[in-house]
């Protein structure tokens, strides 16, 4: 018995040791290109997100990055609770919050990689065809204005939200004149199947739906912004990468992913390679504009004379 007794201690123990010796190697295994993290993401841009990781994942068999689609606001709540170390937003940290890590001698690495657009979306059979800011700005603020169309955000923590608020310099919002829904995905389905309904959503969703939508996209339409001015013969602009790229489609917004890790790890690796030459040509293809125009090889064959 004693020796059957010391036999399966030495077999527990043995055990033991292995399973702490490969939790210590998983848990040193990761560089810039190599282990597992996870990476919030603002649902708005998730889809080009979920798309750079999927190539990186390729490029690089041995890292692994998980995707956790949420809204800004509940992103910023949980880095700020240190439940995640990286995350990527529609814009950067604001002086409160950076005043907020300083306090905690918290540097995060900081990379802009892109831009993307606030967009207006209608049924296609909506007689809209613009938005005019000013009349659009009045039924947010329970005013008399001359827009009939129902207002629908994603969610009440959305950064779309949070950007039209800042844009059009507006605490609260008249909750009478306006509705949210879960996420991008149940705005898209609502204006698919409501003909007088104004939804406000991150382009990405319309340029990279997924297969579950795709059906609803189809049944959307981008409207316009009214401008002072005439372009390209109207007297309103709709996004396309090239006016979001110079800002003459004027809801425009920068892509950033925050570092918290500390560390070269694989946030950093990442990092690098969506604001790289790979990554950009990715954005590029997406319909959204990249922060830098990669560079393009010309193969010249033959002689020129």
């Amino acid at each position: 018995m004693k020796i059957n007794l010391f036999g399966a201690l030495f077999v527990l123990v043995t055990f033991v040791s292995c399973e702490l010796g490969t939790k210590l190697t998983k848990e040193t295994k990761e560089t810039v290109v190599t282990g597992t993290t996870t990476i919030l993401v603002d649902e708005t841009i998730f889809p080009i997100v979920e798309d750079v990781v999927a190539v990186f994942e390729n490029e690089y068999k041995n890292a692994k990055i998980n995707l956790i689609s949420k809204p800004e606001g509940e992103i910023v709540r949980l880095l700020k609770e240190d439940k995640y170390k990286i995350a990527i937003l529609a814009r950067n940290l604001s002086r409160s919050e950076l005043h907020y890590y300083s306090t905690k001698n918290i540097i995060p690495r900081v990379t802009g990689f892109g831009e993307d657009a606030v967009v207006f979306i209608a049924h296609k059979s909506n007689d809209e065809e613009a938005v005019t800011v000013d009349a659009f700005a009045s039924k947010l603020k329970g005013a008399s204005s001359p827009w009939n169309n129902t207002i629908v955000f994603e969610n009440p923590e959305s950064s779309t939200l949070s950007f039209l608020k800042t844009k059009l310099d507006i605490d609260t919002l008249d909750s009478k004149a306006v509705f949210s829904m879960k996420d991008s995905k149940e705005l898209i389905r609502f204006i698919a199947a409501n003909k007088n309904a104004v939804g406000i959503v991150g382009v990405n969703w319309l340029l990279q739906p997924s297969l579950d939508i795709e059906k609803e996209v189809q049944n959307v339409k981008i409207l316009g912004i009214h401008t002072k001015g005439i372009i390209d013969g109207k007297p309103w602009v709709k996004p396309n990468q090239s006016n979001i790229a110079d800002h003459s489609y004027p809801w425009t917004r920068k892509l950033y992913l925050l570092n918290f890790q500390g560390a070269n790890g694989l946030g950093m690796g990442f990092a690098s390679y969506i604001a790289g030459e790979n990554g950009q040509r990715i954005l590029l293809k997406s319909g959204l504009s990249p922060i830098k125009f990669p560079s393009r090889e010309i193969n010249v064959k033959g002689s020129i004379e």
